[in-house]
């Protein structure tokens, strides 16, 4: 699964330094090692993303690097800096210039701000790779599904609602979508989802290790795979394995998305 880290719910809404770590501490670190427990899940960031503004001007790469008052330098507050300069370090990266685009006539919340949200940010990267929202704690972002207008194919008339999941703290899973899966010699996780967008064609995903990859369920072919193309034995794979097992992929397709 690919999540994407919400650079716009980071915008110097916190009081002080103090107050951002707590957050972290208390809603962000959880979601995030909630995240990482499976290793088929993969973090996207902005590649700016550090810029984000904290709190008092100061953006995310300043405050983990002020050293503040020495009662302040607590065991707590030293390991949530390390995990936060491990995610800001960690790759994948996503840039506004590269890959295809999706056209987004509406977001229906977070305004005004989201009236002017550049037209390639991590919302419409959700979109494009079906992912989750991962935001800081923020008030226009205490909610578990944001929705979007998209113009399907440019056109104005074929709108289509997309409703992205949003994640701010671990409680989030007590409702998670349901996931039909199959593993594939202990390594491959194919997933047929509950939670999708009208946006794609049906589906499946496969992922291994670093790899997902996402196939069309009328014929196998590969529909769109993440940042690195998976090595040729992975499309080998899938391909025979898809063709022993067609019926449980279109029946789990048909019991999740009968109505579309």
């Amino acid at each position: 699964m690919n999540y994407f880290i919400n650079e716009h719910s980071l915008r110097e809404q916190f009081k002080d330094i103090e107050e951002f770590w707590e957050s972290v501490r208390k809603y962000t670190l959880p979601a995030l090692k909630k995240i990482e427990s499976k290793n088929e899940n993969i973090i996207w960031k902005k590649d700016t993303f550090w810029q984000a503004k904290v709190c008092n001007g100061m953006n995310l790469i300043e405050v983990l690097s002020y050293n503040g008052k020495k009662n302040e330098r607590t065991a707590i507050i030293l390991a949530l800096k390390a995990k936060m300069r491990k995610l800001l370090n960690q790759e994948p990266y996503w840039h506004e210039i590269e890959g295809e685009k999706v056209e987004v006539c509406e977001y229906k919340f977070d305004k005004p701000y989201s009236e002017s949200l550049p037209e390639v940010n991590c919302f419409t990267k959700a979109i494009l790779y079906e992912g989750r929202l991962l935001s800081f704690l923020h008030e226009n972002y205490k909610q578990e599904k944001l929705e979007t207008i998209v113009c399907i194919n440019g056109k104005k008339e074929n709108e289509k609602a997309i409703i992205l999941d949003n994640i701010y703290s671990k409680e989030w899973w007590n409702s998670e979508p349901v996931v039909k899966t199959w593993r594939l010699e202990e390594k491959y996780l194919v997933e047929v989802r509950s939670n999708e967008f009208a946006y794609h064609p049906p589906h499946f995903h496969v992922s291994c290790n670093e790899f997902e990859a996402v196939f069309k369920l009328s014929d196998g072919q590969v529909y769109k795979y993440g940042k690195e193309s998976p090595p040729p034995k992975f499309f080998q794979t899938i391909k025979i394995w898809y063709k022993e097992n067609y019926r449980l992929l279109s029946e789990a397709w048909k019991e999740f998305h009968s109505n579309n």
